[in-house]
Parts: C-alpha cells; structure tokens; sequence
C-alpha cells in the first residue's frame, strides 16, 4: 500500500482558536472564481468574517484584475487583505500551471494583531530612504510582496539586514506574470497597487514559521575566501580563486561536473564561524564568470568577505525536492506540529520544467503538513525568504510561510 499523506489539521476548532481555509478556483471568469472562493471561505469559517485574506491571481483576468481585492473585501467582511499577480496558483496539493487561477487563504487568528501598509518607491528614485511603514515589536512577522519592475528589493533587504528588523522573520515574493511596468498588481486592503511594495506584520498570538529551500546541494570540499573584493573572488586558500575551482571541479563526479557547467552556482556560509554547510546554511548565487588573466571569479553576491567559507552547489530535480522535503521536515518540527494554515511561494522556473511532473511542490508541503491542509501561493518571480535566520531575495527557490500559534 503506498503511504498517503497525514490528514491536514480538523476544520472542528474551537471558536477561540486560530483557523485557515483555503480555496482555489480555476474558472476563468473572475465573477465566477470569486464566487467558487467565497463560498468555501464561508462554509469553512462557518459565516465568521476572516481577520486577513491572501490572495493570489493570474494575469488571465486582465483587466478585471484591480477590482478583486474590494471585492473579496467585501464578500467576506475582511478587516484586512494582501497578496498580488503570480504566475500560477497554488492550493492544497495543486499547481495550476495552465490557465486561470485565483488562490485564497482566509484566517481567524485571534490574539494577533494585523497591520497592513504600503512600502512606496522613494521620490528620489533611489533606495536610502525606503523606511518600513508598520511598527515592529518583539512578537512580529513579516509578509511582504512586491512588483519586481519598480521596487528595489535587494537594496531593500540589505538596509533591512543592517537594521534593528534583521532578525525578524520575513518571507514573501515577487509579483509574476506581468512582461513590463504596471502590468502587475498588488493588494493590499480594497486598493490595487502596480508599483511599489506591500507588507503586512502579525504579532501577537500567531507566528510565522518560515521554509526556504533553494533547489541545492554542495559538491566538493568547503572552501575558504582569502581575498575578495566586492563581488569578485581573487583568492581561495591562497591561491588563485579560478584554479581552485578548477581543480575542485577536475575532482568531482562527472554527473555533478555536468551539473555545475549547465548552471554555475555558488553558496556563501551566512555564518562565517560555521565550516560543514548544509544547504540551510548558505546563500546560493550564480557564478558569472572567470577572467584568465587575473584567475578571478565573479559571483552575483555582494556579501562576499575575506574568511568566509564558500561551497560548489548544483541544482537539477532530485536536489530540489530532497532539500524542500528537508526544509519542510525542520520547519514542521519548529512548529511543533501546531501550523494551522500556510502560504506557498515558488519559482516560476520550478514547476512541470523543473521536476516534469505536476503539483510537485504543493504536494511535499501536503506530504508533511497534511492532506488538505489549508495553504494558498503562488508562483513568483523572485521570492524572499530566511537563511541563517537573515532574509534574502533568491531565485529558483520554493519559500513557505507557516501559521502557528506562539
């Protein structure tokens, strides 16, 4: 008998406890769509209106597309609601790859205190003065979406991680979908959004768990930078950083050498102290390239420092689902089997190209958290996420934020 998923948590909950319902819709009028999603959030929640709404929608419904958050603000009596355009949309076990999708997760979190906001681009045109608009304490998390044509979220993140807010755990994702400026939409209350950034903090009695997993796994030994500047790594253990890699490439199999030629890819330890990383342990980035003359090597990672310990990765599809099954296994324990509803965030370039078959993502987060286990996403264009307790924007990453009582 194969084994089947666990059962996801029961919608028999105390009125005083925290619950999530999840809908997706696939018709592709969104008259219709809103309605199929009303109905489950209301049947799910027994008529009580929701605390916060996600939302996630494909482009498939064009124009129509700015009225959907007022009207699910309206339909389900919501005090608060975010989310934006993605790729596709994603439910409990189900990717929908191909054609309309409209993904909803409703919550009743009580004890929690919800505060959405709006991070608008600075008048300069620069990313010094990008403040957060929400006040933080010593309970809060993050959830933030963004349009990846308008907002620097990089220089973001990075003023962010020098900040007072590092450690406060943040996950998220970039708007997908849209092919230039303004043709992505953010939500956040009854207004759409098609630029900018926005973001709602929880604190109180619900806390984020989040799950990063990066598609990754280390070839060859650690190594340590002794010279590097910026971006560019011109030493690695005293030699020459491009003959090192070389040579460590010459000493791999030749599958996982195949691997690395096909997409180049670096990991940097976020902890300098630490020297055996694991995948959770490093900040993955693409290797751009060498140059002969001076057996430099260029890394896209501004992080880069002399001491710290660098690994070879490589990506393909056992990799990707090996690591998200790890991420999940670390995350449910943190959440000491109490998550009560999710959200998904993965890379557009995962999916059916990536592991050639469906739903493959939704269905590791239905392996370890429950069949039908409330959880609505979508697919980004970049996501935001933890490592090392310090969040970063990645790619070809499936990010998850779990629910859980504090």
């Amino acid at each position: 008998m194969d084994a089947q998923p666990p059962e996801g948590p029961s919608t028999e909950q105390q009125p005083d406890m925290p619950r999530c319902v999840s809908a997706l819709s696939s018709e592709s009028n969104l008259d219709a769509a809103i309605g199929d999603v009303l109905d489950e959030i209301d049947a799910g929640l027994d008529g009580d209106p929701p605390d916060l709404v996600f939302v996630f929608a494909t482009h498939h419904y064009g124009g129509e597309l700015p009225r959907l958050g007022a009207e699910l603000v309206e339909g389900t009596g919501t005090a608060g609601l975010i989310g934006c355009t993605g790729a596709w949309s994603i439910g409990p076990g189900r990717e929908l790859e191909v054609g309309a999708g409209l993904s909803v997760l409703a919550a009743k979190l009580p004890g929690t205190r919800i505060a959405l906001g709006r991070i608008p681009l600075p008048a300069d045109g620069g990313s010094e003065t990008l403040d957060f608009p929400i006040p933080l304490g010593d309970t809060s998390s993050v959830l933030a979406f963004a349009d990846p044509f308008s907002f620097p979220t990089t220089a973001w993140l990075r003023s962010w991680n020098e900040s007072e807010h590092a450690r406060v755990p943040l996950v998220g994702g970039l708007a997908a979908g849209g092919v230039a400026p303004g043709q992505n939409v953010l939500f956040a209350g009854s207004e759409p959004y098609t630029d900018g950034a926005v973001a709602v903090v929880l604190e109180g009695a619900t806390r984020v768990v989040p799950v990063v997993s990066q598609g990754c796994r280390p070839v060859g030994p650690p190594l340590v930078v002794t010279k590097a500047d910026g971006s560019v790594i011109t030493e690695i253990r005293g030699e020459p950083a491009a003959t090192v890699l070389m040579e460590v490439l010459g000493d791999l199999e030749p599958s996982d050498r195949a691997l690395f030629e096909r997409t180049p890819l670096m990991g940097r330890a976020t902890d300098a102290a630490r020297s055996e990383l694991r995948p959770r342990d490093v900040i993955v980035r693409p290797v751009m390239g060498l140059d002969p003359t001076t057996r430099a090597v260029a890394v896209a990672d501004d992080g880069l420092r002399t001491g710290v310990t660098i690994r070879l990765m490589v990506r393909d599809a056992a990799s990707a689902a090996a690591e998200l099954d790890e991420a999940l296994g670390v995350a449910t324990l943190e959440a000491t089997g109490e998550a009560f509803g999710g959200l998904l965030v993965t890379c557009s370039g995962r999916g059916r190209g990536m592991f050639e078959r469906d739903h493959a993502d939704a269905l590791a987060f239905e392996a370890h958290l429950g069949r039908g286990f409330p959880i609505a996403g979508m697919a980004a264009s970049g996501e935001i996420g933890p490592v090392g307790g310090i969040p970063f924007l990645h790619g070809y990453t499936a990010t998850g934020a779990l629910l859980a009582p504090r």
